[in-house]
């Protein structure tokens, strides 16, 4: 349904009918404010659900408690919608009357949700039938499931404005708290559901006319894999050994070089190794 409502039922980008079979989605929306947890589970049993609901009804803060049991729909119902539904303005706080949501994607064992509820006002708030003048009021609104195939959105459609008429007619339009619960789908519906599923992934949109194969040439790796490499290829001269030999090797070079240029710089004249043959040489004799 709205967009609004995408964040607590979009638990996985298969169909609920693939991820879950066996449950149902489950919301309540309240204009008191309400002990509820404000991170909404994604799954969860029917017990523990009835067991936070119960809770946060205990002080019977409500004058009107509408009670709704939809039967046979998923969360995947409740996905994906163009339009804004009146279950999606509700949930999203478009109505600035309410101040108080849940949402449980998938509902375990959701079958008897709306009897546990109904039984619980009647023996805790003291709740009454349909009448005006009876407070506190309690509506129970009984959907039938929605037709599986094409006609099932306006289906939904239809049973979303039921629930606005239910709401805007029975409820005081200050307080009231609406519990709607929901039962998981037949599974002939299921089965249906999956076979639109795999339909749709086997559908080709492109037609025959465009089926072609698109796989990579390899033909060309494996007739280089196959040919004998050249000799840089194969071997590896420039090794870490070598480059350290090269880095040390260097500074020797550069230190024979200063040593060779030093050496031939000299100058010592050839009289500075002949022997003395003058009266001074005998003199020191």
């Amino acid at each position: 349904m709205a967009t609004t409502l995408l964040g607590a039922l979009a638990l996985a980008s298969v169909p609920s009918a693939l991820a879950f079979r066996n449950t149902s989605p489950f919301f309540l929306f309240s204009t008191a404010n309400l002990n509820i947890n404000a991170n909404d589970v994604e799954i969860a049993r029917s017990t523990q659900v009835l067991a936070q609901v119960t809770n946060a009804l205990e002080s019977c803060p409500s004058r009107t408690y509408v009670v709704v049991r939809q039967e046979g729909v998923s969360s995947a119902d409740y996905r994906n919608d163009d339009g804004l539904s009146w279950l999606g303005r509700y949930m999203s706080g478009y109505n600035s009357e309410v101040k108080s949501t849940l949402a449980v994607p998938e509902m375990l064992e959701s079958a008897d949700a709306s009897v546990g509820v109904t039984e619980y006002l009647q023996n805790k708030c003291g709740v009454q039938a349909p009448a005006r003048t009876a407070s506190p009021l309690l509506i129970y609104v009984s959907m039938a499931a929605p037709p599986s195939g094409s006609l099932r959105p306006f289906n939904l459609n239809a049973l979303d404005a039921q629930l606005k008429t239910v709401v805007e007619n029975w409820a005081d339009s200050q307080d009231y708290t609406v519990i709607y619960t929901t039962t998981p789908p037949a599974s002939e519906q299921t089965k249906t559901a999956v076979e639109n599923h795999h339909a749709y992934e086997m559908e080709d949109p492109f037609g025959e006319a465009v089926q072609m194969e698109l796989k990579r040439d390899l033909s060309a790796h494996k007739r280089a894999a196959s040919k004998q490499g050249g000799l840089f290829e194969k071997y590896q001269y420039f090794t870490p050994g070598l480059f350290m030999g090269l880095a040390a090797i260097a500074p020797l070079f550069l230190i024979i070089f200063v040593g060779t240029q030093a050496l031939s710089s000299l100058e010592v004249s050839y009289f500075a190794f002949s022997k003395e043959m003058g009266p001074t040489a005998q003199k020191r004799q």
